[in-house]
């Protein structure tokens, strides 16, 4: 049962985003523009088999792990194709980044075959776009009250959409603020620039969008998104430059604007991280979708 797993490129565009549409995917993991982008950071390689999408990974916290597998095709069958192939490399079949609704699944056609333990700081957060965008009632106060004295301190400043001619500025934007960083040569910081700067070079390949921020006519602010499947959008990449703290939520707030069609902004996990998770906490999520591993048991099979 050998499965003929690739490195994803945009090529395989086409052939995910219509498997992610009928799986309803809203996990950032499953974004295809996540798949591409960080296909380097966590080795990842993709398979088609019978309306299922196949993931595995080789690097980073995800090395030796698989992806759920998603689609409308059998989910038995295909967690079955992954034993194999986990057997054929000599190691235990381990699922990561499953939601709980994943984890029922695969207990519902697998019973008692795997064990779940919970994926720490890789809880995902999905916010309303309307609420984002109208930032309404006492709650989303602090956040106007920000954009108000940016506007006012920018009387000038502008919104423009990111596109293909001018995503270079995007990227300066983003080395503007990992220069900015206490430590700009962190390995993890430079991984995130190299996919920014590769999200520039192919977002028309990789079907993103997003806006810059502007203020004395300089971009000051940048964010890029993608469609993960029907109205649920991925925020990959949201940045603003040294002193200028009011920006943030401005960014994120026009951003929810020029999605009229999304439902839900998928804003990603907090990595663990406690600033991070009080950031995401304070534009209220409608959602906080917890992950978990999946580890088969010895001797289980589907």
């Amino acid at each position: 049962m050998e499965i003929s797993f690739e490195i994803p490129t945009p090529a395989h565009k086409a052939a995910v985003q219509t498997i992610l549409e009928a799986a309803g995917a809203m996990e950032n993991d499953a974004a295809f523009a996540n798949l591409y982008l960080l296909r380097r950071k966590y080795g990842t390689e993709l398979a088609f088999r019978q309306n299922m999408l196949l993931r595995r990974y080789t690097e980073g916290f995800r090395a030796g792990c698989y992806g759920f597998p998603l689609g409308c095709g059998d989910l038995k069958a295909a967690v079955a194709c992954l034993q194999a192939d986990a057997r054929e490399r000599g190691i235990g079949l381990r699922m990561t980044l499953l939601t709980e609704e994943m984890c029922a699944l695969l207990e519902q056609v697998c019973p008692g075959a795997f064990s779940f333990t919970e994926a720490e700081g890789y809880d995902e957060y999905l916010y309303l776009r309307e609420e984002l965008a109208e930032m309404r009632g006492s709650r989303y106060h602090r956040k106007r009250n920000h954009m108000a004295q940016f506007w006012r301190q920018n009387p000038d400043g502008e919104i423009q959409p990111l596109i293909p001619e001018n995503a270079d500025l995007a990227v300066d934007v983003a080395r503007q603020w990992l220069m900015a960083r206490e430590n700009p040569a962190d390995p993890a910081l430079q991984a995130e620039f190299s996919c920014i700067c590769e999200a520039a070079a192919h977002m028309r390949a990789l079907e993103m969008e997003g806006l810059l921020l502007y203020a004395e006519g300089k971009p000051i602010g940048m964010t890029m998104v993608s469609r993960i499947a029907g109205d649920v959008y991925d925020v990959h990449f949201e940045k603003v430059v040294p002193h200028q703290p009011h920006a943030w939520p401005v960014v994120a707030n026009e951003m929810a604007k020029c999605l009229p069609h999304a439902r839900y902004l998928n804003r990603e996990e907090d990595l663990g991280e406690s600033g991070m998770r009080a950031a995401k906490a304070s534009y209220y999520p409608a959602m906080v979708r917890k992950k978990y591993i999946a580890c088969e048991r010895e001797s289980s099979l589907c």
